[in-house]
């Protein structure tokens, strides 16, 4: 299973794991970062970050095959932090997202 590191705006490093976007997931708590994978010229990995959230239930969260965050900016990954606690969650996502500013998150 293939990692991502990503940087929040206080500088800490969150490690992901990278899944297609149409990965059925269990129930737990997690952050998560949609992306849309792209490969370079030079065959570099490039992740578009699109949009960073948190749930207690990440099998619920993608129930629908054609949420508009998805389709609107063409998604094939999501990346996964688990964490149980929300108010970890939050923090998290407070802190990537002031990082990142993903235009999903506008």
């Amino acid at each position: 299973m293939s990692q991502i590191s990503l940087i929040g705006e206080s500088g800490k490093k969150y490690s992901f794991l990278i899944q297609p976007i149409t990965t059925l997931f269990k129930q737990i708590g997690a952050v998560y970062f949609i992306t849309n994978r792209t490969t370079d010229e030079m065959n570099k990995v490039i992740h578009q970050k699109l949009y960073v959230g948190e749930t207690d239930n990440l099998a619920k969260q993608f129930d629908h095959p054609r949420d508009p965050i998805l389709s609107r900016f063409e998604a094939n990954c999501i990346c996964v932090f688990p964490e149980e606690d929300k108010k970890k969650r939050q923090k998290i996502e407070s802190d990537l997202v002031g990082n990142y500013n993903p235009p999903g998150n506008a």
